[in-house]
């Protein structure tokens, strides 16, 4: 009977140091939901509901500790080697191929000049060796990054104003295109010798001032909102999502934009920025940006907007995380608790709801 005991002592002793080895406790902090805890550890909610059934349907408590299954983002290989190569695969592009092997886009562009995005093809090889840069050789000629504005007439009855750019070393389409606040496909429009390359030297033409006269222009938005999403949207959604929730659990701040407290449309100023794009500065106008799309085809990276004042007039607005059958998620900054993520299903959302806009396309 004795031996049976020692027996029964040893197998809880081995269960509990197994258990413990695939399990973490965390210590809920202020604007932590469940929700969150599940994207931080990479884990289902189901999975922490499982093994913590007493908070499941009630409201989460600060300083409650929750046991965690260790098969997250704490055992995600940290230590992968980044290739010498990597083949372009369908749906990829510079952003998620930068992404994927935790590089900027900016790298990925030094290391392949005769590329980018716009031109990108399924089967391209790209460098990621950084021992295997293309030196480039100096241009003597060139000694200012400075644009030039230039006046030239095109015809006796009109002019163009331009706006030129000569190329530098190392300049990428990429860099260039951030630098004057325009995508890469217009640049190529208006620079079609440099689709299959960017030649040092080059003159660039960054704007043109050009008449347009009887166009009407067809509104374009209903195909924008049934559209597939490709896999560079849902890449930069992601990223978006990422960087706002490093700032759950920041308090609210009138006017905030940074870690030290964030008003609702601050939060969205500033993490839209992580993409160089620039939102207007309150819930009201930015409502007005992008297009509005119905809000049974809301996707990941759309602005959500509520009203939460007597006027009924926009006033608070947030990011959506996560999208299902009946409830659609989003990051924000609430007055009463910081940056949390909350429920459309929450009754205070559900009946202040107004609109969704599409930012990213």
């Amino acid at each position: 009977m004795k031996f049976f005991n020692n027996w029964v002592i040893v197998l809880i002793l081995v269960s509990t140091g197994v258990f413990a080895q695939n399990s973490v406790k965390h210590k809920v902090v202020q604007g932590e939901s469940i929700y969150s805890i599940a994207k931080k550890y990479d884990v289902k909610e189901n999975a922490i509901y499982e093994l913590n059934p007493n908070v499941k349907g009630k409201p989460l408590q600060l300083k409650t500790v929750l046991i965690i299954p260790a098969k997250g983002k704490q055992q995600v290989v940290t230590t992968t080697e980044i290739p010498e190569n990597h083949k372009v695969s369908i749906g990829e592009s510079f952003y998620s191929i930068s992404k994927k092997y935790k590089m900027t886009v900016e790298e990925l562009e030094v290391l392949n000049p005769s590329m980018s995005s716009a031109n990108l093809k399924i089967g391209d090889v790209l460098n990621l060796s950084k021992d295997r840069i293309v030196s480039v050789p100096k241009v003597d000629s060139v000694k200012e990054n400075t644009p030039l504005v230039l006046t030239e007439s095109t015809e006796a009855t009109s002019s163009e104003n331009e706006i030129l750019h000569k190329v530098l070393p190392k300049e990428t389409k990429y860099g260039i295109s951030k630098k004057y606040k325009i995508s890469i496909a217009e640049l190529e429009r208006l620079n079609p010798t440099i689709v299959d390359g960017l030649p040092i030297g080059i003159e660039l033409v960054i704007k043109k001032k050009e008449q347009v006269s009887n166009v009407v222009i067809e509104d374009k938005s209903n195909d924008l909102v049934n559209k597939p999403i490709d896999e560079d949207i849902l890449a930069k959604a992601d990223f978006l999502i990422g960087k706002a929730s490093n700032n759950l659990g920041t308090r609210y701040r009138s006017g905030g934009t940074t870690s030290k407290g964030f008003d609702c449309s601050g939060l969205m100023f500033t993490t839209f920025q992580e993409l160089d794009i620039t939102l207007p500065r309150s819930s009201h106008e930015m409502a007005k940006y992008g297009f509005e799309v119905p809000k049974s085809k809301a996707q990941k990276g759309d602005l959500i907007f509520f009203t939460t004042n007597k006027r009924g007039t926009i006033s608070h607005v947030g990011m959506i995380t996560e999208v299902t059958e009946n409830e659609i998620k989003f990051i924000h900054s609430s007055t009463s608790s910081g940056v949390i993520i909350s429920s459309s299903n929450e009754d205070y959302y559900s009946r202040r709801f107004v609109q969704i806009n599409r930012v990213l396309n």
